[in-house]
């Protein structure tokens, strides 16, 4: 008989024995990993395992196609060609003329270099042939897709392959070091003041079926894989569901979204509607959350008889006012397409509403909404109940807290500026006269380091565009995101890095808000934002519901305010990562043989642009040629209103411009400068692109700060502000002779310049004119002699 040790089994645990702990995330041993380049690294294929095969389960209840089926239904026509196939083209055209010149290099060469050359390239044919032979054998277990992929990657691999000497310096790997935090002794914490009450301390351990949820609810929250309500849910839905109104603020990725939707969603059950109205009015401030919380809302009321309406920009506008003639229960809506519905749709109103939430309200109620959120609160129902929710608030939140809240319950389960608590922040310093590198040191990152599920934030839309472009001609697989594309545009980007067909999502600020994107383990900085409140809202989207992530920062001089203050609120220890200097050089040199490339594929956009304009003229002619029933029908319909005229809308614009940058009302000439000289010169510098971002950001923190400068509303009970011990000590600064003459109200100071006797009353009485000169004296004037 064997034994068992012999049979090679795998034994039972005991119980005294110790169980092996697997960690939950790699981000721990990272720094121990030897860097490979992109293009090296193979996906293993397992011969056991089928890729196609999945699972039965998969196609289950949470599966997201039905919810966005109506989305996907109002999008409109998609480009002719998308940017990733312009970028290819250009690529395969730089490697052929790449290999033409190669070729017309080795026919110029003498003889003997011929036959040797010859003899390498026999030598290297019988080597691959050798290979070749041997991938067949392994290939012929696979599929014959398998075959195909695996093909291309070779071709990928062999035509972009780094010489051996850039790979030495590539390879190379990044130093990490402690940033020390220096801590200031915490002042008295802020009461909850302004607030009726607080309720940020909550039962720990309450669950879904302790909250009084109805069994639809608890059915969808099981289908939706939701074991234990997160600490925002725990204090919020016993709350929402005694109709309170709630100022919630709660770090990102922490289930907001469920929080409010849920104590809604069992008020709607609990009363049923009399007749078809909206109930439930939820403003986002972009249309992919909208789109986000209009999915999450579906899965949750997916075993009630409660409907939702989406109405946000770039749908289509008359299938959206179909939907609100039936009156949907809830309402999801960006503000500006809601506003355009109030004033164009007849039968809709906010008349009916009773519980109006604003999602990310810090960002609704800033200087962009401000005149749309007055017009929508305007013409809201009085009798409602009012959510505010956020990963941050601001003093505008307060205000409305303080105007159109009643009795508000405040909810604050995380500080105001806190990060996700499993996030491990790394910033790279940029010296002074290298602002040039940020696009060499981000490709070095991405090619080197962090080669999939990263997300990287630009200032700018145009600096984000670039950056696609670039890093797509580097072979890497990318998508962005940012106002600039159609909403189409925008979802393909979205569900294909979801989807993981792509590694890599450039976006704008407009990507930082509420996005729950599964599986993001890196955001990239590009330039610090404009606030730390953006900073948070931005490194959010990865480390999300107690996982781990990882956020790396490129920080220049002008940004290191911003970095002291965020290593002194963070809670875990933040590190500085240093790339060697020789690796970014390679990458900046790189970069600059791209440039040609670049243009050429914007060139070719710019062309696709031009065409697609002559056809819409094309075809509007046509119609205007061609009277019909649908020429007679669009010219008796009424144009479309807006609560502000065009002319009010141009000075709104002007007064509050940040995107278009000559007309920033502070640094104006400073900037106007810099535009001008750029617009001589033709094409940007890296220096000059990198500047253009800081300054952006700097535009912004010129803007806020103003802003708070300006007198506080009067509140019913006023703030006690922290009073400055620095202000003590320094010594009073004197007034001027005049300002102390102007304001000294003695008797003996008004005694001075006590109107006497004219002119011509002191000539004809025959006084003394002893005083020189009139008007105002100084004090030495009037000194006995």
């Amino acid at each position: 008989m064997p034994r068992l040790a012999d049979l090679d089994l795998i034994g039972t645990i005991g119980e005294e024995e110790d169980v092996p702990e697997e960690p939950e995330s790699d981000s721990g041993g990272e720094e121990d990993k030897p860097i490979v380049l992109g293009r090296k690294k193979q996906k293993q294929r397992s011969a056991d395992f089928n890729e196609n095969f999945f699972f039965t389960e998969k196609d289950g209840l949470h599966d997201d196609d039905w919810a966005m089926a109506d989305v996907m239904r109002q999008l409109k026509k998609r480009a002719a060609t998308t940017l990733d196939e312009k970028i290819e083209t250009v690529r395969k055209k730089r490697k052929s003329q790449e290999k033409s010149s190669k070729d017309s290099k080795q026919m110029k060469t003498g003889g003997d270099e011929e036959e040797q050359e010859v003899k390498s390239e026999e030598e290297e044919e019988e080597e691959e042939e050798e290979e070749r032979e041997e991938g067949e054998s392994g290939m012929e277990e696979g599929d014959e897709e398998a075959e195909e992929v695996a093909a291309d990657e070779e071709d990928d691999i062999s035509e972009s392959e780094f010489s051996s000497a850039d790979e030495s310096v590539l390879t190379k790997a990044d130093t990490l070091k402690v940033k020390e935090q220096k801590r200031k002794k915490k002042a008295g914490a802020e009461g909850p003041e302004g607030f009726f009450e607080d309720a940020s301390l909550f039962d720990d351990s309450l669950s879904f079926q302790d909250m009084n949820l109805s069994r639809p609810l608890l059915k969808s929250i099981t289908a939706m894989s939701f074991k234990h309500p997160t600490p925002i849910q725990k204090a919020c839905i016993p709350v929402g569901l005694m109709g309170k109104d709630i100022c919630a603020c709660a770090a990102t990725g922490t289930g907001k979204t469920a929080a409010f939707m849920l104590p809604v969603l069992e008020r709607l059950i609990y009363k049923p509607r009399q007749a078809p109205v909206t109930r439930v009015l939820v403003l986002v401030p972009t249309r992919e959350l909208g789109i986000q919380v209009h999915s999450v809302t579906k899965h949750l009321a997916e075993f009630t008889g409660i409907t939702t309406c989406l109405t946000v920009g770039g749908l289509d506008v008359k299938s959206q006012e179909a939907a609100l003639r039936g009156g949907p229960d809830i309402l999801i809506a960006t503000p500006g397409r809601l506003i355009d519905h109030l004033h164009n749709c007849p039968s809709f109103n906010l008349g009916s509403i009773e519980v109006l939430i604003l999602d990310e309200a810090d960002r609704m109620l800033d200087e962009y909404f401000e005149e749309q959120m007055k017009e929508i609160i305007r013409l809201c129902s009085h009798q409602r109940q009012t959510m505010l929710f956020s990963a941050t608030m601001t003093d505008e939140v307060k205000d409305l807290a303080s105007v159109s809240l009643k009795n508000p319950v405040r909810i604050f389960v995380n500080s105001n500026t806190d990060v996700a608590p499993f996030l491990r922040q790394e910033f790279i310093r940029i010296r002074p006269n290298r602002e040039g590198d940020r696009e060499a040191i981000v490709s070095a990152l991405l090619t080197r380091t962090f080669p999939d599920h990263v997300m990287l934030f630009t200032q700018t839309k145009k600096q984000a565009h670039r950056m696609h472009i670039l890093l797509g001609l580097m072979g890497l697989k990318v998508g962005e995101l940012h106002g600039n594309l159609s909403q189409t545009q925008r979802l393909e980007s979205l569900r294909r890095f979801k989807d993981e067909q792509i590694d890599i999502l450039v976006a704008t600020d407009v990507a930082a808000r509420g996005l729950d994107i599964h599986g993001v383990k890196t955001v990239i900085n590009f330039t610090m934002p404009n606030t730390v409140k953006h900073y948070v809202h931005r490194v959010g989207r990865t480390a999300r519901a107690g996982r781990a992530g990882r956020s790396v920062s490129l920080v220049g001089e002008e940004e290191r305010k911003m970095l002291k203050e965020i290593v002194k609120k963070a809670q875990a220890p933040v590190k500085a990562r240093i790339i060697p200097q020789d690796v970014i050089s390679k990458f900046r040199e790189k970069i600059e043989k791209l440039e040609k490339d670049i243009y050429a594929v914007m060139q070719l956009e710019k062309e696709e642009r031009e065409m697609q304009k002559s056809e819409t003229q094309i075809s509007v002619a046509q119609r205007k040629l061609q009277p019909g029933e649908d020429t007679n029908e669009a010219s008796a319909r009424p144009d479309r209103s807006w609560f502000q005229t065009k002319e009010e809308r141009k000075k709104d614009k002007i007064s509050k411009a940040l995107q278009e940058f000559d007309l920033a009302l502070r640094g104006k000439k400073k900037r106007k400068k810099f535009m001008e000289e750029n617009k001589k010169k033709g094409q940007m510098t890296p220096e000059e692109r990198s500047q253009f971002e800081i300054l952006k950001a700097q535009m912004f923190a010129e803007r806020v700060a103003k802003r708070d400068r300006r007198p506080k509303r009067a509140r019913a009970m006023p703030e006690e502000e922290p009073k400055d011990t620095k202000q003590k000590n320094k010594a009073k600064k004197k007034n001027s002779v005049f300002d102390e003459e102007l304001t000294n109200t003695s008797h003996k100071a008004l005694k001075q310049y006590r109107a006497g006797p004219s002119f011509e009353d002191r000539k004809r009485l025959g006084i003394p004119q002893n005083r020189k000169g009139g008007g105002f004296k100084s004090k030495s004037r009037y000194r006995r002699k």
